[in-house]
């Protein structure tokens, strides 16, 4: 693939190897690899990105780390960003990071949701809409949210 960055894209200090970067999509202080594609009004932050990876469109996804032949579906939010809350309240301006992972092979469907701090296992699967508040191992399929989220192995759902 040879790199085609749409001229609506803004590529903040960051590098981008041989991918394709749609419309409107911003990629700020990132790396991506090679034969990446990301699509229309997706932001990307604080990444690093391995190659072969598919972003679809509308997605928010902020320090994180994607490794090789991942997939993300439309318009889902993976964010390793929060905020600490006590007794008084929330801290305003005062972000804190707990990075995502996305091992190799992980899929996530369209609008999931990853928490901050979430290691998605190699190969595993995250359904449309599911919310993902703790770590996935390798081969797994997690369907729904807390508190009746599901995960199965892979292996038993095919």
């Amino acid at each position: 693939m040879s790199d085609e960055i749409d001229d609506s894209a803004k590529i903040i200090d960051s590098n981008v190897g041989q991918s394709m970067v749609r419309e409107f999509v911003t990629v700020h202080d990132s790396t991506i690899g090679d034969d990446c594609e990301i699509y229309e009004r997706s932001s990307v932050k604080k990444c690093r990105i391995g190659d072969d990876v598919v972003i679809n469109a509308g997605n928010y996804i902020e320090n994180v780390e994607i490794g090789d032949e991942v997939q993300i579906g439309p318009n889902s939010s993976i964010v390793g960003v929060t905020h600490n809350l006590d007794e008084s309240g929330m801290e305003l301006h005062n972000d804190v990071f707990a990075r995502v992972i996305l091992r190799t092979g992980a899929f996530v469907g369209a609008g999931a949701v990853v928490v901050p701090g979430v290691e998605i296992g190699r190969d595993t699967v995250v359904s449309a809409g599911a919310v993902v508040t703790e770590d996935l191992g390798e081969r797994k399929l997690v369907i729904g949210s807390p508190p009746t989220q599901q995960v199965i192995d892979l292996s038993d759902w095919v």
